[in-house]
Order: C-alpha cells, then sequence, then structure tokens
C-alpha cells in the first residue's frame, strides 16, 4: 500500500463554482437577493424532512437564534453538556441566560442522563430551566428517546446542536428534527460546507417566525422592526457553494461513514485496551464528521500532545485534540457572575462543580477529522500510521 499525507480538505464540486459564477454576473450577492439562499433552504428542509429552514451566517448565530425564537432570555437556565464547542455555551450567554453545565457519558461522549437528573433535582428552582440543548459530538447521535421524556417530565424545550451530525439519524429518523429547533454549523470541517455558515430548522410556524425576523434585524417588512434583531443572514456566495454540495450529500456523508467504521473496526481489532472509540446507543446511525478516540495513557510512555505531533509527522494531519478542557473549566465560564447583569441564583457547588467525565475524556482524547471523499484504501493508511505510531510508544504491543 502506497501511503499517502491525509489532510483535512473540503470537497467542492465544479457546481460549486458554476453557481458562484451566476452569482457574481447576476450581480446581487447578499442574502436578501434570496435565490440561491432560498434553494439551499428548501433543499436541506426536504433533506431533514422540517417544514423550514432559515439559512444564517454561521453555527453560533443559528444556535443564538434557536435560542431566542423559543423565548430563552434573562434570567432562564438552560442545559448543556461540558464536552462541546464554545458556542453551545455562548450561544447561552448571547440569549442572556445562564449555562449550567451537565457531565458527558464515557460511552457515547454526550450528555449523560444519569447526570442531567441530578442536576434537575438538584436545582431549587426548577421553573427558571426552559431547555437543554443536546450535542450529537462527532456525528454520534445523543440519547434521544430518554432526553425527550425528560423533557417531557420538567416541560422543557429540546434543542439540537447539530453542527457535527448533518445526516446521522436516531431510529431512522434525521437528528435536528426531534426538538422544537435545530443548529446546524456549514463550517469547512462539517459534512458539508459554506466557507461559514449555519442554520436552523424547525416545523413550528411561530419558531420560523421570529427566527426568520431575528437574522433580519427583527424586521417583518421591509424596514418596519418589532423585536431586537441581528443580521445573520447567509449570503448568496455561501448558499450557491452549499447547494452544491447538498445535491450530492448522500456520497459527503458514506464516504465518511466508510472510512470512519474501516478506521475504527481496525485500529480496534489491532490495538485492544489502549484506544476507546465513542459507542453509538441502539437506534444510532452516526455520520462521524468526527471519530474521538480515548487513549489509555498509562500504558504509554508518551504524553498525549507528543502522540499528537508524531502522528502529525507521520503524515496523519487529519488529527487534532476537540476538546482539551472541559468547557466550564475555561475562564470565561469560571466568570460567569461577571458575566450576566443579573444575581445568578444557582448554589455555586452546582454552577462550578467539576465534571468528572469531561475531566477524563478532555486528559486523553484525540480527535481525527473525517474529511469527504476519502476510501476504504485511505482509512487503512490512517489505522496503519495510527497503530504504528501507538506501539512505538507502548512496550507491550
Amino acid at each position: 500500500m502506497v501511503r499517502r499525507v491525509l489532510e483535512y480538505r473540503p470537497l467542492i464540486p465544479q457546481s460549486a463554482l458554476d453557481y458562484v459564477k451566476d452569482v457574481f454576473e447576476s450581480g446581487c450577492l447578499a442574502g436578501t437577493c434570496g435565490r440561491f439562499v432560498k434553494l439551499f433552504e428548501d433543499a436541506l428542509a426536504r433533506f431533514l424532512g422540517v417544514k423550514y429552514v432559515i439559512a444564517c451566517s454561521s453555527g453560533t448565530s443559528a444556535l443564538h437564534t434557536c435560542l431566542r425564537s423559543i423565548g430563552v432570555s434573562y434570567r432562564d437556565v438552560v442545559l448543556v453538556p461540558g464536552f462541546t464547542f464554545v458556542a453551545t455555551a455562548s450561544s447561552v450567554l448571547h440569549a442572556g441566560a445562564i449555562p449550567l453545565f451537565v457531565d458527558v457519558s464515557l460511552d457515547d461522549l454526550n450528555i449523560d442522563l444519569t447526570d442531567l437528573e441530578y442536576v434537575l433535582k438538584r436545582l431549587k428552582d426548577k421553573s427558571c430551566v426552559r431547555a437543554i440543548i443536546v450535542v450529537h459530538i462527532g456525528g454520534v447521535p445523543a440519547k434521544l428517546s430518554e432526553i425527550l421524556n425528560i423533557c417531557e417530565e420538567y416541560r422543557l424545550e429540546l434543542v439540537e446542536d447539530c453542527a457535527q451530525a448533518l445526516g446521522a439519524e436516531y431510529n431512522g429518523k434525521k437528528v435536528g428534527t426531534f426538538g422544537k429547533v435545530s443548529a446546524f454549523s456549514f463550517y469547512p470541517t462539517k459534512t458539508i460546507t459554506t466557507g461559514e455558515g449555519g442554520a436552523v430548522a424547525t416545523s413550528d410556524e411561530n419558531v420560523h417566525n421570529i427566527a426568520r425576523m431575528f437574522i433580519n434585524h427583527g424586521e417583518d417588512r421591509r424596514y418596519h422592526y418589532v423585536m431586537l434583531g441581528y443580521n445573520y443572514r447567509m449570503s448568496e456566495i455561501n448558499a450557491a457553494i452549499g447547494l452544491a454540495q447538498l445535491e450530492n450529500i448522500e456520497y459527503y456523508i458514506e464516504s465518511r461513514r466508510t472510512f470512519a467504521e474501516t478506521f475504527i473496526r481496525e485500529v480496534s481489532s489491532r490495538l485492544g485496551d489502549l484506544v476507546s472509540f465513542q459507542k453509538p446507543a441502539p437506534g444510532c446511525k452516526p455520520c462521524w464528521n468526527l471519530i474521538e478516540i480515548l487513549i489509555n495513557l498509562e500504558k504509554l510512555n508518551v504524553s498525549r500532545d507528543r502522540l499528537v505531533q508524531e502522528l502529525k509527522n507521520e503524515g496523519l494531519r487529519i488529527i487534532s485534540v476537540a476538546y482539551p478542557e472541559p468547557l466550564n473549566m475555561s475562564p470565561l465560564f469560571q466568570n460567569i457572575e461577571n458575566l450576566l447583569p443579573y444575581e445568578i441564583n444557582i448554589e455555586r457547588g452546582l454552577l462550578y462543580r467539576r465534571l468528572k467525565n469531561c475531566m477524563y475524556i478532555c486528559s486523553r482524547v484525540i480527535t481525527v477529522l473525517v474529511p469527504p471523499g476519502l476510501s476504504e484504501d485511505d482509512a487503512h493508511n490512517a489505522a496503519e500510521i495510527f497503530i504504528n505510531v501507538l506501539r512505538k510508544f507502548c512496550s507491550n504491543l
């Protein structure tokens, strides 16, 4: 097998260049023109099986829009997992609400149901909790049936953060369609990319109407403003790039699945308990935006950072660390009481607690970014590099 350097590159089809040329020739580049943005929104809505999609400027703006569209505001509490990208929780702050962190499961690395129940039962004022943001880490769906039961019991809204999960399924249904509203990202490392961009998905007409106004300066008709909004619109250029990929999205998803499943199978069979991977729950069909690997560092004579550098040096440049620190331990969220213009009525032991599983995961996780379009041979190649590098630092293999 010929070894080659594996780097992350988006897969942009020729049709995207044709569409962008069309945009330039039209002379109308802004999202207010509505042509390619509308085509992109409609195509994504059909793919997901929802009534409405609102294209946004980023995944972060999409999350902020989701929260405001269901009425999250000052003094509300939103439960978020501690193992995720900053936007999941910073969007709560942007909405003026309080992100309260929940631990994650060591099995699928998604929000832990036992800890979720623990937090809800320990909160003295449960009426302040408005929503749960569920993140499908790496494109592996969270346990949505159980989470929906908890939402029903405590009368909470479910917001799905599907930034890494476009195309993943749970019990035969696309993720992003289980809660009242969901957010997607189209950053270059996501299932499809628009360069920068995101989307809100919903089948609720009222949520759609509010979200549509919110991303467009709060106007319900031209120059008539009914709420405080933002300019979170997607441009025609971004939408044109995204539309071209949406037209062949199954290939983007399936090529990732083939790569990830082959890589996981080969590495697991040859490295045993030196590594562990996410274990999707029954009914889950991941789209594998990322492969999260937990390394048994006790058996290796090397630090995690040195291991990452060695893997990159050997040609596996799709390696990263997502994420090296539990989100609630970052200075931003350790300073949360000084960020909000009101007193937080949550006991400090709950607001600032250490999340045991998040800390364990963050100390030993290595991430494989999964580009679209790679082959089974590429997966074998990547697995061979990975195995050989780890064996170099393990005397028992």
